[in-house]
């Protein structure tokens, strides 16, 4: 046996145990003392993409698609052109790139049809939103996938079809097609490659569509998946880290979270830019409910890699007392999009920022938004978030009673999707409304049941809050600061509080301050609010 078959005996069983380190050092030597084979260059390919190692598998992968158009092969070829393509669109964002070996493939082809050249057709259509041909584009390439037994072809044609279809508003009819995809991703079926790509491609979709409870059992699955892999470097496993992480973030595992999405960052620091934004992203929003002061850098190195920094910069700006950044924020971001699924990830928080400004117009227009929604995406996650919002206004508004049993559903709801955090957040608000309308004993039980949530969690600012509004910190208001709030009640600014108590506006501004930090609260008309209703003034 000479030292290439014994590279390539090597190389191909580290390939199968999913060792792709050492499997392509084992090709690559193998390869050195004589060609490999088209397959195990394939092989090779793989090796090197999953393991993060981009260059050589762009390397590897042209070698493949030029031998295949040689030898006639052009499925195959096509093959090796869609993983090209992917290589460069997701993993560097070199979509011209991409799109040029897309062309050199399609003049391969000639006049005939090949579902691995319509995906990256349908995700143009994706980026004009113009879902309708992309999802029969997808259609067509599943079918094309069938008639040549190509598994992944049809899982990931298949997954993309389910995207499209929930796009266009068709929630039953969307899940079904990602069911059918994962499936074939649950037996084994598919390759490591597609099967990486797809669970975080349908894990987003379920996302998008606040579809959770899917999202939490395709986690579940993936996060089992991931178990049994012996490295998770590499920009498709750095996808799936994240879906684990924002699993384990909403079952209440932070740290677990926080621990999985730094190592993520770490991993990918080189390539792959969009995905490390959505990293960066996901740990800025578990470091801001934490109350890390690190929160606002991470989410500027999510905006560096081209990710959006909101809604969570603007909800972290909020709890900073900057109410002014935070409403500039949203509403920025809010009139950037147009699509109902990306408004809807931002209108909770609009509403919210809306509130806490007493913009109760403007926060009414973002939850009747989130409502109207839900005739597209009827889902309990969006009917929770609907109702604690609504709740929430209404609170605000000062009917206690309209409010209590729109936040006792969303509590509810939370609780029975597994979101400790979400439930508990609900539950605070739904306190406050017991409070309002006079059952003392019930809000000190809700109260009490929100803080131990908040503590387990590690939700700082949260437990801060709820131990405020409970009673049981002890900061109590000097009288200045008593006599400051009632100003604010009066609707004084702090100009006018500065002339009447004969102050400089700089020791009034530091007043104010003190009195947010010490009730827990992140504006004067939230203060003002908690004082009418608390009978603080």
């Amino acid at each position: 046996m000479t030292a290439s078959d014994d590279n390539l005996g090597a190389a191909r069983e580290h390939h199968s145990a999913s060792r792709w380190v050492e499997a392509c050092e084992r090709y690559a030597a193998a390869d050195r003392v004589s060609p490999i084979s088209v397959e195990d260059r394939e092989d090779w390919a793989e090796a090197a993409q999953i393991g993060g190692r981009i260059s050589e598998a762009v390397q590897q992968l042209a070698l493949c698609f030029e031998e295949r158009v040689a030898t006639g092969a052009i499925h195959e070829a096509t093959r090796a052109t869609y993983w090209l393509w992917s290589a460069h669109a997701f993993a560097r964002a070199e979509f011209a790139i991409g799109a040029g070996w897309v062309e050199r493939a399609r003049e391969a082809a000639g006049s005939e049809e090949y579902g691995w050249l319509l995906i990256p057709q349908a995700y143009r259509h994706f980026g004009r939103c113009d879902w309708q041909t992309a999802e029969g584009m997808l259609h067509r390439a599943a079918e094309l996938g069938m008639g040549r037994g190509d598994v992944d072809l049809v899982t990931i044609a298949t997954t993309m079809r389910g995207r499209a279809t929930l796009k266009l508003g068709f929630l039953d009819r969307g899940i079904a097609l990602l069911d059918e995809a994962m499936v074939r991703i649950l037996t084994r079926s598919t390759s490591v490659r597609a099967t990486s790509a797809m669970y975080c491609a349908a894990i987003g979709s379920c996302y998008e569509a606040h579809e959770v409870r899917r999202a939490a059992e395709w986690s579940t699955a993936l996060d089992g998946w991931l178990s049994n892999v012996p490295s998770l470097s590499g920009v498709y496993y750095g996808n799936c880290r994240i879906y684990r992480a924002m699993l384990l973030r909403l079952r209440g595992e932070w740290t677990r979270s926080v621990e999985e999405l730094e190592n993520t960052c770490v991993g990918l620091a080189s390539d792959a830019q969009l995905i490390v934004g959505h990293a960066w992203y996901e740990l800025g929003d578990v470091r801001r409910l934490q109350g890390k002061a690190n929160a606002s850098e991470a989410y500027e190195r999510a905006v560096t890699s081209g990710h959006s920094g909101q809604p969570g910069l603007a909800l972290l700006r909020w709890r900073e007392g900057d109410l002014a950044a935070a409403e500039s924020g949203i509403r920025r971001a809010l009139a950037e999009l147009t699509q109902v699924d990306e408004r809807l990830a931002i209108l909770p928080a609009a509403a919210e920022v809306a509130i806490a400004c007493g913009e109760f117009e403007m926060a009414d227009s973002c939850v009747g938004e989130i409502e109207r929604a839900l005739a597209t995406y009827p889902t309990p996650a969006l009917r929770a978030t609907a109702d604690s919002i609504r709740g929430c206004l209404q609170l605000a508004q000062g009917s206690a009673t309209k409010a209590l049993p729109r936040l006792r559903a969303a509590s509810d709801t939370w609780r029975e999707l597994g979101a400790p955090y979400e439930a508990a957040a609900a539950g605070l608000h739904l306190a406050e409304a017991r409070r309002a309308v006079g059952d003392e004993e019930g809000a000190a039980l809700e109260f009490r049941a929100c803080l131990a949530t908040f503590e387990h969690l590690g939700a700082r600012p949260d437990a801060d809050r709820a131990r405020q509004l409970s009673g049981e910190a002890d900061h109590a208001l000097s009288p200045r600061e008593t006599h400051v709030l009632r100003l604010i009640v009066d609707g004084q600014t702090n100009a006018e509080i500065a002339a009447n108590l004969h102050l400089s506006e700089r020791t009034v501004h530091r007043h104010v301050s003190n009195i947010l930090t010490k009730l827990g609260l992140p504006s004067r008309t939230a203060a003002a609010v908690h004082a009418v209703r608390s009978g603080l003034v």
